[in-house]
């Protein structure tokens, strides 16, 4: 009777555990991060009854946690790519927007500034049309500052988050560190896995997945190290590192994401990818820096462009043109931990001839002990600055300048044009400073304002290249010498300046100068062509402007960059350039919109792989209630049976 009786309430108990497993399965079916467990029976060890083995019941041996690794792998994983992709969708649309709308962007600003200067270009002695021009100036660096504050805006908002998100981190550290040390307790006690501890830690695991890419690898003792970036450790056993911003060691107002284990602080910034975090730190680096840049850039083109031009004309008030613009240059910034022994920085600025060539890219320069080391981080193209010499690349100038002792490993980080557009500003504060007229002119000689030349030869195209020789000191003709090949330039003082090559049968297309041939001194920086059949003695003039209202030259130049390509090396115009601002962000963001809709296609197989294995299905566990039950109540039925045995036997003793 013992054995039956041993053996019926082993059952009892069995199917009491797994209806009570049952029962916190169907409870916990709304649970976030809940596994659904199963009891595992063993039949206990047989008897050896000389006549064969009778069985002694059923054991519970565990009560199992359905998982699959590989499968929480993948959803964390998915997780992870969801959340970088839906961060960056969600700042590249803001940034898009902002460039792109057709009210606030910089492209209706462009517009109206040039066609102010092509309405001067058209009246340059309206005064209404030099105000215009001032106002549309002026509201074209407003649009620059505000696209920039915008930026900067998104900037701070991205630096809040990532704070916010290493907040995150370093709870859910905490929590799986915290949760590893009571889950090696609870099994050194009991010698079973403690599940609902595993789901909690696993549903913390899920969640810093969310926040950045992780590797997760258990240990032995059924604890997990959670490492990040290029392997650094988040957690190891009961122990969690703590993250942290830091400045950066050139620009201060940069944080950088550093990782704090005990005694030992490492860097992270540049190693750490996936989920929100990894994500945040992409759309900085990849997205909002690279725009500003290039912001600052067409800024930075444009008033020099605008500046260099306005500078070869002659204003209102009979003076040579002054910037038209003011705008910041580039930004030099020391390493915090350069040698005590540096002093200066070295001199670097925007090299007006070759603006074109001006790129988005911040530069490294460093020093190696004998010479400094320039390079383009965008593509880590390296440039050799000589000691004392002077480098041109890219549209700057660069020199050493007030640098001294130096010493290696020394280094600056330059951004070219990363404040320009935040500080650009019109430099001119009346409309008689805006020079529409050419400091210039040239024609046919004239007596009592008669032409006197009996050929039909022209001066024309005339332009200013340079103001190093202007004013002029006086008049200069030149004077048709066949004999001489050419015309014959003399100043004012009837001194010979030189000889300018021209043959009326081979040129009569007309000739631009400077060429091939030298030009006089006093004509350096002047460009203009010669034209026509002159006769021998026939005389063109060129001499100082006096015409300060109807001259509209410099104007026309000034209104020209709006179609002029000299940007991109040549290639592209400011609208262009811009457009093409605007249509890499577009594309950005449709490519982040595009993974985001993949990603959440493929988080949504993974959370299904998931719930195939470890989600709770009512109908299966309520087909397991009633198996259970059936079975719980069988076993107690063999209870009653071996009970009305024992009572038999008793009774047939006691008769």
């Amino acid at each position: 009777m013992a054995n039956i009786f041993s053996t019926s309430v082993s059952g009892l108990l069995a199917f009491q555990r797994a209806l009570t497993t049952t029962s916190h399965n169907i409870s916990n079916v709304n649970t976030d991060g809940y596994s659904r467990q199963r009891v595992e029976f063993g039949a206990r060890p047989a008897t050896d009854t000389g006549a064969g083995f009778i069985g002694t019941g059923v054991n519970t041996n565990t009560v199992q946690r359905l998982v699959d690794q590989n499968r929480e792998v993948a959803l964390r994983n998915a997780l992870s790519e969801h959340a970088r992709h839906g961060v960056l969708a969600e700042f590249t649309g803001r940034i898009d927007n902002l460039l792109a709308d057709k009210q606030a962007g910089l492209s209706p600003e462009l517009q109206g500034f040039f066609n102010a200067l092509q309405d001067l270009a058209n009246d340059p002695a309206s005064s209404s049309a030099r105000e215009v021009l001032l106002s549309q100036a002026e509201s074209l660096t407003s649009r620059f500052q505000l696209l920039n504050r915008r930026l900067d805006d998104l900037s701070a908002e991205n630096n809040n988050r990532i704070r916010t998100e290493l907040e995150q981190i370093n709870q859910h550290a905490d929590n799986i560190a915290r949760l590893n040390r009571e889950i090696v307790v609870a099994q050194g006690r009991t010698g079973q896995p403690p599940n609902d501890l595993l789901d909690q830690r696993g549903l913390e695991l899920k969640k810093l997945s969310e926040l950045v890419g992780t590797s997760v690898v258990p240990q032995d003792d059924d604890q997990v190290s959670v490492f990040i970036g290029n392997g650094q450790t988040l957690v190891s056993g009961g122990r969690a590192s703590r993250l942290s911003v830091q400045p950066n060691t050139f620009d201060p107002a940069m944080q950088e994401v550093v990782l704090q284990g005990g005694s030992r602080t490492v860097r992270v910034t540049g190693s750490l990818s996936g989920g929100s975090l990894g994500g945040l730190l992409e759309l900085r680096s990849q997205v909002l820096d690279p725009t500003r840049n290039e912001l600052g850039r067409i800024a930075t083109s444009v008033a020099t462009a605008i500046n260099s031009q306005h500078r070869l004309g002659r204003n209102l008030e009979g003076e040579i043109g002054l910037d038209f613009f003011s705008v910041a240059g580039p930004q030099v910034l020391p390493r915090s931990s350069n040698s005590g022994t540096i002093t200066g920085s070295p001199d670097v600025a925007v090299d007006p001839a070759t603006i074109g060539e001006l790129t988005g890219s911040d530069y490294r320069m460093s020093y190696d002990g004998a010479q400094w080391t320039l390079t383009r981080l965008v593509d880590e193209q390296e440039f050799t600055l000589a000691p004392g010499a002077t480098l041109t690349v890219d549209g700057m100038t660069i020199s050493e300048g007030s640098l001294s002792d130096a010493q290696a490993g020394d280094i600056f980080l330059i951004r070219p044009t990363r404040q320009a557009a935040a500080n650009i500003d019109v430099a001119l504060t009346r409309p008689g400073q805006i020079a529409a007229g050419s400091p210039v002119t040239a024609g046919e000689l004239l007596v009592n304002g008669q032409p006197v030349n009996h050929g039909d030869a022209s001066i024309g195209q005339l332009e200013v290249g340079g103001i190093d020789n202007l004013p002029l000191p006086g008049d200069v003709r030149l004077v048709y010498d066949p004999d001489e090949g050419g015309y014959v330039a003399y100043d004012a003082a009837d001194d010979m300046l030189g000889v300018l090559p021209y043959d009326p049968a081979a040129d009569n297309s007309g000739r631009s100068y400077p060429d091939s041939a030298a030009v006089p001194a006093q004509l350096e920086g002047l460009r203009f062509q010669l034209s026509g059949r002159p006769e021998a003695g026939d005389t063109l003039v060129i001499g100082n402007s006096t015409d300060n209202q109807g001259d509209n030259t410099n104007a026309l130049a000034l209104a020209g960059f709006a179609d002029r390509a000299f940007m991109e090396g040549g290639n592209a115009t400011i609208q262009e350039t811009y457009s093409g601002l605007v249509g890499r962000v577009g594309t950005q963001t449709l490519r982040a919109n595009a993974n985001v809709e993949a990603q959440k296609t493929l988080l949504r197989q993974a959370e299904a792989a998931r719930e195939e294995l470890s989600g709770v299905n009512l109908e299966e566990e309520a087909a397991n209630l009633l198996r259970y039950q059936q079975a719980f109540q069988a076993s107690a039925q063999v209870v009653t049976v071996a009970n009305t045995m024992f009572q038999t036997i008793l009774d047939a003793v006691q008769r």
